[in-house]
């Protein structure tokens, strides 16, 4: 049976075959379907067509693109892949059009590459000034901050890629591991040094059971002996440097109380995993106030049981103006709460303004008065801060 000409191919005993083009021989591609070579052909042409189309969406994308290199792999899949394509149509233009773009993006790869390479070189010198950086934070931010930078900076040229690359990570690896190491020596030379002021205050210890000159001599001797160990994190030297002193004074030294079991109760009871109690936190508050000692974590449990009793007198204040009020969505319940501390804190303010235009007929010869009003003008201001860092708990969604 003779063959059929179809465009870019033809038709025999019942296959179509796909001219050859290039170095491509022709082929088989299928077969005609019931006999209908029309719809068979269009068949082909229509898949030619879908490749097609697939081509001219990457070429548009390469054009308006500035990232250009990154079509490069894509380009060479369409390239390898247009041999093994079945369909009709006309495939060499098709290459002509995919290795056009092809040597634009690889030109293009190039460039930058030996741009890439100017900043990676300019980029490893920078990074070789950072780590001799002495003060470690300051080296580490740099040594960061050149990192991102090399790490955005693409590939440079292929001969000197790879000797890039090892060059400027071992710097960066040689550096961490000796901070590494810096600081883990840091921390054995701290515990050490902790270890013999504890030694010297064992010893003070003693210094209950002697007298006289011989006491005198002794504290001497361990006031010499503890400047000579070294210097320790402030965090660890206080509170040891303060229990050794009360026994040089032949004082019974009290370690400052721990507060943190009370913090996380009290936080507990802020985010409502633990009840809320007023007479209980009252009690609580008292016990704070007769410890006299300057303690940091005392005035945050007193800072935490105001504003824990505030906030219940906020949402109180919420469900008596509003009924439902438990039963509104999350965001209308904080704009009331919102509405009700900014309410309040205006009057504070009022209340404040009058107390401070008042202040100056408030005098006294033994200026009792004064204290006094300066007192009262003092508990207000810290009524509107405890308000305001509620506000701030609203805006947090931890109230």
């Amino acid at each position: 049976m003779d063959s059929i000409q179809v465009p870019f191919g033809f038709i025999k005993d019942s296959k179509v075959f796909q001219n050859g083009w290039a170095d491509n021989p022709e082929r088989e591609i299928g077969e005609v379907r019931d006999d209908n070579v029309e719809k068979s052909t269009e068949f082909f042409q229509e898949r030619f067509s879908d490749l097609e189309k697939k081509i001219n969406e990457v070429t548009e994308k390469i054009d308006s693109t500035e990232n250009k290199g990154s079509f490069l792999m894509k380009l060479v899949h369409l390239r390898e892949h247009l041999p093994q394509h079945d369909g009709l149509g006309d495939y060499q233009a098709l290459h002509d059009q995919i290795v056009k773009y092809e040597s634009l993006v690889r030109d293009i790869i190039q460039k930058n590459r030996v741009r890439n390479t100017e900043i990676k070189n300019a980029l490893l010198a920078e990074v070789k000034e950072a780590v001799e950086v002495i003060n470690w934070k300051e080296a580490t931010e740099l040594i960061n901050d050149v990192k991102t930078r090399w790490i955005k900076t693409g590939s440079a040229e292929e001969d000197q890629n790879e000797e890039l690359e090892e060059a400027f990570w071992k710097i960066v690896q040689d550096f961490f591991d000796r901070k590494k190491q810096f600081f883990e020596d840091k921390i054995k030379l701290t515990d050490h040094r902790k270890r013999q002021y504890q030694e010297l205050i064992e010893e003070a210890k003693k210094l209950a059971d002697i007298h006289g000159k011989e006491r005198f001599t002794k504290v001497k001797e361990l006031k010499e002996k503890w400047k000579e160990i070294g210097g320790i994190p402030a965090e660890f030297y206080q509170p040891l440097n303060n229990e050794f002193n009360q026994l040089l004074k032949g004082k019974r030294y009290e370690p400052p109380k721990d507060y943190s079991a009370l913090l996380a109760k009290l936080d507990a009871i802020k985010n409502g995993k633990e009840p809320y109690n007023q007479e209980e936190l009252g009690k609580t508050k008292k016990e704070l106030f007769r410890d006299r000692a300057k303690n940091p974590d005392k005035f945050k449990c007193l800072e935490l049981i105001q504003l824990i009793n505030e906030k219940e007198f906020i949402t109180k204040l919420a469900n008596k103006r509003f009924p439902d009020f438990e039963k509104l969505e999350a965001e209308k319940k904080k704009s009331i709460k919102i509405g009700i501390i900014k309410d309040l804190i205006s009057r504070d303010e009022e209340d404040l303004k009058t107390y401070e235009e008042n202040s100056t007929n408030f005098t006294s010869s033994d200026g009792k008065m004064n204290k006094l009003v300066e007192s009262k003008i003092k508990g207000q201001k810290r009524k509107i801060d405890i308000k305001s860092k509620l506000l701030e708990w609203v805006d947090s969604g931890e109230f």
